[in-house]
This record gives structure tokens, sequence and C-alpha cells, in this order.
């Protein structure tokens, strides 16, 4: 059994981080397994168990003949069951799959559904592109109902797996005040400003406490809007915007809570590693976040967009520090029995089976 994954780059990303933890997991199990990186490589590879196992393709452009080609000997090489491809890698993976019908293609879509989406980026081709692909697994149920509906598939190709976290033991180091991790690139839909100015609404209360702002520039005008409005408002000293930090199992132990405020979301990968750190969680109330916290039974949930919310969810957690750390604890109890990797695992080897007749586990 042999599995290719295909992924754009490895820089921080939920997408990335799933793409990471799955060779991780696989090469664990000794099932074969190849990470092949389309465009670039990132702070990510460092946290691939085995370096060998990563294959970049230095891709300039959707028409780049040589990555491509580099590619199509890559799987020729090594011989493939499954070619596993995230996100936007769909596109190369089908092409391959045209050259070598013999392929079993899984497409992992990681994007949140919304309306904004639904209406900005359709994905239409994709309905062209489905005959060459075999099975689609979904980051959230949203996404997954999305394409049932969409009929791109049969409703027994489409399945959501949640994703699931791998953290290595956390020590903490934090240090006062209360800090506030918000782990997630920038991009407007992560909702960094909302955090912003319930910083500054926290700060006119008078409370004593730190936001790190933590994630790749996905969208360098909107983290550089960020930092302007920081200084704007005057946070420096309360907020900082920082850089990627692919160690986060050293980021969560010197944070006190974990923040997710998109306006949408899948299952964020950062949300279960906040869990297996056994951090307390605020959270909006987008994609599976709900379901992973229980309905606030894990994890404080707030509207998105809605500062006044937020606000108040933070100040409760500065203020009552021992029962966000019992909160957090329970929660991460729910994470390691619901969304380790022997659930996602389970859920993969049926498809495999059910589908291709393929055994993950046997060689």
């Amino acid at each position: 059994m042999k599995i290719l994954q295909l992924v754009d780059t490895l820089y921080p990303g939920g997408a990335e981080r799933m793409a990471v933890n799955l060779a991780n997991y696989l090469k664990e199990k000794e099932v074969n397994n190849l990470l092949v990186v389309s465009r670039s490589s990132g702070k990510l590879a460092d946290f691939v168990k085995n370096p060998d196992q990563v294959k970049l393709l230095h891709k300039r452009s959707t028409l780049d003949l040589k990555a491509f080609l580099k590619l199509f000997r890559l799987v020729n090489q090594f011989q493939p069951n499954v070619i596993h491809a995230h996100g936007t890698s769909i596109y190369w993976a089908v092409a391959i799959r045209f050259f070598k019908p013999s392929l079993r293609l899984i497409w992992h879509d990681h994007l949140g559904i919304s309306q904004e989406v639904i209406t900005n980026n359709p994905r239409h081709e994709l309905k062209v592109l489905s005959p060459w692909i075999d099975f689609i697994i979904t980051a959230n149920a949203n996404t997954e109902s999305y394409w049932i509906q969409s009929k791109i598939k049969k409703s027994s190709q489409i399945r959501y797996i949640g994703n699931f976290p791998l953290l290595d033991a956390v020590s903490s180091t934090f240090v006062e005040p209360f800090t506030f991790l918000h782990l997630a690139n920038f991009r407007s839909e992560k909702g960094q400003k909302y955090l912003i100015e319930a910083a500054k609404v926290l700060e006119s209360r008078g409370l004593d406490f730190k936001v790190r702002l933590v994630g790749q520039a996905v969208d360098p005008s909107w983290k550089n809007e960020c930092m302007e409005l920081v200084s704007n408002q005057g946070l420096s000293n309360l907020v900082s915007v920082e850089d990627a930090n692919p160690d986060v199992s050293k980021l969560m132990g010197q944070v006190h809570a974990g923040l997710v405020v998109s306006d949408r979301e899948g299952l964020p990968v950062a949300l279960l590693e906040y869990g297996l750190a056994g951090l307390p969680v605020i959270s909006s109330k987008v994609g599976q976040c709900e379901d992973v916290l229980g309905n606030g039974k894990y994890g404080e949930l707030i509207d998105p967009g809605n500062i006044l919310q937020l606000t108040n969810a933070m100040e409760y957690l500065i203020n009552h520090p021992m029962e966000g750390k019992r909160k957090g604890e329970s929660f991460q109890q729910h994470v390691y029995e619901t969304y380790g990797p022997k659930h996602f695992f389970k859920a993969y080897s049926e498809i495999l089976k059910i589908n291709f007749h393929l055994n993950l586990f046997e060689n």
C-alpha cells in the first residue's frame, strides 16, 4: 500500500498541517507514503519526521511543464495506489490521473463553506473534473452537504472526516499577564481586526492581559492593516502581530487561552491543538467549531463578528482563570477521545477498503 500526498506548500496552515500529520502518522504505522509539495516548502517541513518523504517540485505557475514532468516522474518511480490531493492541488492530481487511470484519487477539501464562498468561489470547474476524482473528503459537515447537493459525485463518494491534531508534549512556561493566542493565517475571514477592537475595549476596562496574533501573511495587506490598527489604537504593549511559528507545542505552553474568531471555517486544526494543550477556548460559531466544543460544554462560543460577546468572554477568562483551566482540561480529554488520529484513520481505512478494495495497514 502506497499513498502519495500532494499539497501546494508547507507554510503553516490548516491543510498543510494536516498533510504533515498524515505523513507522520502513516510513517509511524509503516505505511509507505510520499509528501509532494508543488510550489514551495515552509517551516512545517521541519516537522516531517522523515525528511526523505518530502519532495519539492518548485512549481512557478499552473502551466509549469518542467514541474509537472517532475511530478510525473515521481509518480512513475513511487508507484502509489492512491493520490491524496489537498485543496487546489486537485488540478494537477487530476492531470496525473488522466495519464495514469489506474491510480485512485482522493480530494481533501479544507475550505469552509459560506454564502461568500459560494458566490465568489463556486468552483464550478470541479464538476468537469469530477469523473477523475474517486472520492471527496471534506473538513466539515457543511462542505460535505454542499458537494452532495451539487451532485458532483454520488453521496456515497463524499464524506466529512474531522481533522486531527498531533502535538508534542506541552511544557508550560508562561508568565503573567493572562495571554490569549490567536493562531491563524492573516486573511480577512480570520477576524484579527475583531480581536484588536476587543482588546481596545478590554484595555478601557483596566484589565491586565496580552494578545498574540500568530500566523502566515497569506494576505500581506491584511496583516499590514492589522499592524496599523494596533498602532493607531495604542495597543502595541498589549497586542503583538507575529510571523508564523511552526513550533506549536512551545507556543501553546506560553499562553493561557486560545481563540478562534473567524467569519467562516472548516474544522480549524488550531482549535484541536488548543484542546490537546489543555487550553480554555473562545470560538466563533463557524464550521465544526460548535460541534467540537460540545455546543459550549468545552469552551465559550460567540457569534461571528460580535465584539461585545468576544470582549465579555475574554474578560470572564481573565477574571476566572481556575474555571477556565478546568474547562481546558475537560476539552483536552474530549479532543483525545473524539478527534485523535485513530478516529480519522478508522474512517480513512473504510474509504480505501469499501471504494478501492485496499487495506491501509497492509504493505
